[in-house]
């Protein structure tokens, strides 16, 4: 039974386990780790001493050639894979989506440090933390300047020794492949939940079709260039690609690579003395470089900008393509978030790239391998002059390519345009949410009926207290702070906090739903104590009433068509714009600030984005609102996107109203959100109400053995 056969037997045993027994399965993943970390041990040793023996053994002349051929043949392969993942968006359904608020829309551009990434200023540094494109420049200059060495056959004789006892370590690892890649199937199949998928089907479907797309082209070209066949080149490496696939590695099937790569280039230039040598060079630098495998994630980028409801502009795609390829030198779960930071795709979408990874990134790590295999024989093989192109054959690999492009492409689309049945829902969601936190005795109670609260007493915890109820002002439709669900109930951010105040005073709570024009006469008043509706903290307004210390931040943003979202995410091109009609809410002094920042635009006065969403005429360009609420408004009207212009952001401090002169409460008040900030209140809320994170469910997972055989409660 070959190695594969082992492999691909515990690889399916892991599965059925996982299903089995849930996430009992877990801690078998710690033998997986093991197993990783062992044929981690010797991989990037093997590439350092690999390269600079490779690259020693070369003559300046070799290593100029080896140089100019493989690195064409890389470009070429890049500009394949760069085009196939541009065209993936063709494959997507014409679907109503949106998205809830992101801190990604309101941070600034990362910066990124190609310095850091390649020139190891301690390249023991970088070996201690596996930086491999430092590591590999390290090598490359040690390989470099082995070049000009004379008498230099000893050094390259023990490194030859060193390599090739590497290999050898990492072959009898190999060996435990079967067990490892049964723990690490089993801890994810006992763990990942199967809904999880769901939200990504469409962008696994287009996936699976560029890959097998690149995975006929590569075998195809390589069969085009040289005299090996499909069989030849693929068959003999199918312990490396099926221990690539299971494990999610290629890292760890190098070497193995390397032997296949040197008896591939024997075959193709059987004359070359150094054509075999050269793949020791090319083996760890195609490691290095970004594969089709790993520049096919930034298609979850573009995925990621069709689910928030958008995509990718034409003058954003040189940025795109140039960071997306340099970031991928390094660590993919780096440059994920950094690729959705750099274009303001919402960040919390990189936890549905997590959950796709367990799928794509097996997939990925098995074109990697063949990616590595196959660059390294070509590029050995171009060195001694051995590639003929064979024109015919390379007129069918174009035409096969584009016709299984084309008709995964069609067929995808068609598929989830008319035989999957999609429903947007997403302005649904703030009509189901609830309150997650404990509910006190509540009473609505109509401003109306109020009466004002005689001055009999020196302080409105006094007066909360004498009346058993603490009463909080609050508004039927400030998403997502304080609004009415499809039953009636009031709900929302501050809602929530509400009810925590009251609970935490040793009182019932009364709500009382006002307008913004009203709020500062009821407080004064004493008719009621505070306002909880997320009420934005002005100047004008702090002249009328007091605060409490501001609990968290609104961000100054657009609300804009989806097709005139590029147009406004640049601050300098928003002033630019002219005969522009835009709405603003009228807040005391946010007009006149508005109006500083966009000083050629014609404003409107709009009493709530209901007013802008559903005007008859479009007189109304675009409206200025908070980004954290606009959000939840655009989940009901997904035609529209949020647009936080950079890198010019605005942020104005949100806080709770209460009377002037209720000092008592409003010391009060600060230190119950300290007290509420510090123990997670706050954060726990910020999650569930602006970031639409549901809270922790039950970790347990569907199984065999509690849910059909019920052994385990």
């Amino acid at each position: 039974m070959t190695l594969a056969t082992k492999v691909l037997i515990g690889f399916a045993l892991g599965v059925g386990s996982g299903i089995f027994f849930g996430e009992l399965a877990a801690p078998v993943g710690v033998v997986g780790d093991a197993f990783i970390r062992l044929l981690q041990m010797t991989v990037l040793p093997y590439v350092v001493v690999s390269l600079i023996h490779g690259l020693g053994q070369l003559s300046y002349q070799e290593a100029k050639l080896l140089a100019g051929r493989a690195g064409l043949l890389l470009l070429v392969i890049w500009a394949v894979a760069l085009t196939f993942v541009l065209m993936m968006p063709l494959a997507y359904p014409a679907w109503e989506l949106a998205s809830q608020f992101s801190t990604s829309l309101v941070e600034p551009t990362p910066e990124m440090s190609l310095v850091e990434l390649f020139i190891p200023a301690n390249p023991f540094h970088s070996l201690a933390f596996g930086m491999v494109p430092a590591v590999v420049v390290f090598s490359l200059a040690l390989g470099a300047a082995l070049m000009g060495i004379a008498n230099k056959q000893p050094i390259l004789d023990g490194l030859g020794v060193v390599a090739k006892t590497l290999s050898r370590v990492a072959q009898f690892v190999v060996r435990l492949a079967p067990i490892g890649v049964f723990a690490i199937t089993a801890r994810a199949a006992g763990t990942i939940e199967v809904q999880q998928f769901e939200a990504l089907e469409v962008y696994l479907a287009t996936y699976l079709v560029f890959w097998f797309a690149m995975a006929w082209f590569l075998p195809a070209l390589t069969s085009a260039l040289t005299p090996l066949t499909f069989r030849e080149t693929m068959g003999p490496a199918r312990d490396a690609f099926v221990t690539a696939f299971a494990t999610g590695s290629v890292f760890v099937v190098l070497p193995l690579l390397a032997e296949h790569s040197k008896n591939l280039v024997r075959r193709c230039a059987p004359d070359s003395e150094d054509a075999p040598g050269a793949v020791d060079v090319l083996i760890p630098l195609a490691f290095t470089f970004p594969g089709p495998g790993t520049l096919f994630i930034l298609g979850f980028v573009q995925f990621g900008a069709w689910m928030a409801g958008g995509a990718l502009a034409l003058d954003q795609i040189p940025a795109f393509l140039s960071a997306g390829v340099m970031t991928l030198f390094g660590s993919t779960m780096v440059a994920v978030p950094f690729m959705l930071d750099l274009l303001h795709i919402p960040a919390d979408l990189f936890q549905l790239y997590v959950v796709s990874d367990v799928f794509t990134g097996r997939f990925g790590m098995l074109l990697a391998a063949i990616f590595v295999l196959l660059w390294s024989t070509l590029g050995a093989c171009a060195m001694a002059g051995a590639l003929t192109v064979r024109w015919r054959q390379l007129g069918r690999l174009a035409v096969v390519t584009v016709a299984l492009v084309g008709v995964g492409l069609f067929g995808v689309n068609a598929f989830f345009s008319r035989v999957v049945s999609h429903e947007y829902t997403g302005g649904e969601k703030f009509a189901e949410m609830d309150l997650i936190t404990p509910l006190t005795q509540v009473t609505v109670l109509d401003a109306d009926d109020l009466e004002p609260t005689p001055g009999d007493f020196d302080s409105a915890l006094d007066r909360i207290q004498s009346r058993g109820a603490v009463r909080v002002g609050c508004r039927e439709d400030a998403l997502p702070f304080s609004y009415r669900k499809r039953d009636g109930e009031l709900v929302g951010h501050d809602i929530d906090l509400a009810h925590t105040l009251a609970r935490d005073l040793g009182v019932r709570l009364e709500l009382v739903p006002i307008t913004r024009k009203r709020m500062s006469g009821l407080l004064a008043s004493g008719a009621i104590d505070i306002v909880m509706a997320g009420v934005a903290l002005t100047l004008q307004r702090a002249q009328q009433m007091g605060f409490s210390a501001p609990y968290m931040d609104d961000t100054l943003a657009f609300l804009v068509p989806d097709h005139r979202r590029n147009e406004f995410t640049s601050s300098e091109s928003v002033r630019a714009l002219t005969d522009l009609t835009v709405g603003v809410p009228d807040l005391p002094g946010f007009v006149e600030r508005v109006e500083r920042n966009f000083p050629n635009a014609k404003f409107v006065i709009v009493a709530s984005p209901r007013q802008f969403f559903e005007q008859p005429n479009d007189t109304i360009d675009v409206m200025v609102f908070s980004a954290e609420r606009g959000s939840a408004w655009t989940l009901a009207y997904p035609q529209y996107s949020v647009v936080v212009p950079q890198p010019d952001v605005v942020r104005v401090p949100v806080a709770f109203p209460m009377r002037a002169r209720d000092e008592r409460l409003r010391e009060f008040v600060n230190h119950w959100i300290e007290v509420r900030r510090r123990n997670g209140t706050f954060d726990r809320l910020y999650d569930h109400w602006i970031l639409g994170r549901s809270p922790e469910a039950d970790s347990r997972r569907w199984s065999v053995i509690r849910d059909v055989l019920h052994w385990v409660d």
